[in-house]
């Protein structure tokens, strides 16, 4: 499906019934990387998984995306859907998307799920990488970003299936997306201050292996948060939901299935 929403064509999945689950892709993939969380859902849950600007089949206008522009984004789809509140997954950067969600359009929230992300802004060392490989993808290409990104993106132990799975979502993208979104996470400000306030429920998912954001930045959150719950999934590094989706999904379906309906 397609929807042109701020000023840009936004492609997106929208299946199954029942309470909305919104889900927010990591950098530098696509709504195609929650195929096994849609299956999972989609039997009791509405599952709405966009693309993000930049990614996939939707439009990449000049960059930089901030996190605020691309939660808009998310916003105006719910919108556009007719969906006043959802629970707001995301993963990585969608994870960053759904901290500036919550702050610019938190009556839509009716919980969060923060998978293999991070509250915290980047240091001074990786702002400087982002930039690096900003300009690696405008001058070499998705192909490029894939052969460096994809070693720290899950577990020594990751089939070749499922990095074949990445190499073929990232290759799909457009270089200037993948700037723009590069740019964008860089800027991004520090969530930290935001978890003491954050009042809906939320579940935080990482693998025990994630190299990029890493378990102790998952127990930080969970420990500054009113309601969180942490679920750690052995054999996954940062793509948890990819690399084992049947823990994953068994997580997230015991949290929504706790959520008041």
């Amino acid at each position: 499906m397609e929807a042109n929403l701020n000023g840009i064509r936004v492609r997106f999945d929208d299946v199954g019934t029942g309470p909305v689950v919104l889900l927010l892709h990591a950098f530098p993939l696509s709504a195609a990387m929650w195929q096994p969380q849609i299956e999972a859902l989609r039997s009791r849950y509405r599952v709405i998984a966009p693309d993000l600007r930049g990614f996939g089949g939707s439009d990449a206008p000049p960059g930089p995306y901030s996190m605020d522009t691309l939660a808009d984004d998310a916003a105006a789809l719910l919108e556009h859907l007719g969906v006043s509140r959802a629970v707001v997954a995301g993963l990585s950067m969608g994870g960053y998307i759904a901290f500036a969600f919550w702050r610019r359009h938190r009556d839509r929230v009716a919980a969060l799920v923060l998978a293999d992300t991070r509250a915290g802004a980047d240091s001074e060392e990786g702002r400087a990488t982002r930039e690096v490989n900003a300009r690696l993808a405008e001058e070499q290409g998705a192909g490029a970003i894939a052969d460096k990104l994809i070693p720290n993106l899950v577990a020594p132990g990751a089939s070749q299936a499922v990095r074949d799975t990445l190499r073929a979502l990232i290759t799909a993208n457009s270089p200037d997306g993948i700037a723009g979104a590069l740019r964008g996470m860089a800027a991004r400000p520090d969530s930290s201050p935001d978890l003491p306030g954050i009042d809906v429920p939320v579940l935080i998912i990482v693998g025990e292996e994630d190299g990029l954001t890493p378990p102790v930045e998952s127990e930080r959150m969970a420990a500054a948060l009113p309601d969180a719950t942490l679920a750690r999934i052995p054999g996954a590094g940062h793509l948890s939901n990819l690399e084992q989706p049947e823990a994953f999904n068994a997580a997230l379906l015991a949290f929504l299935e706790r959520l008041p309906s």
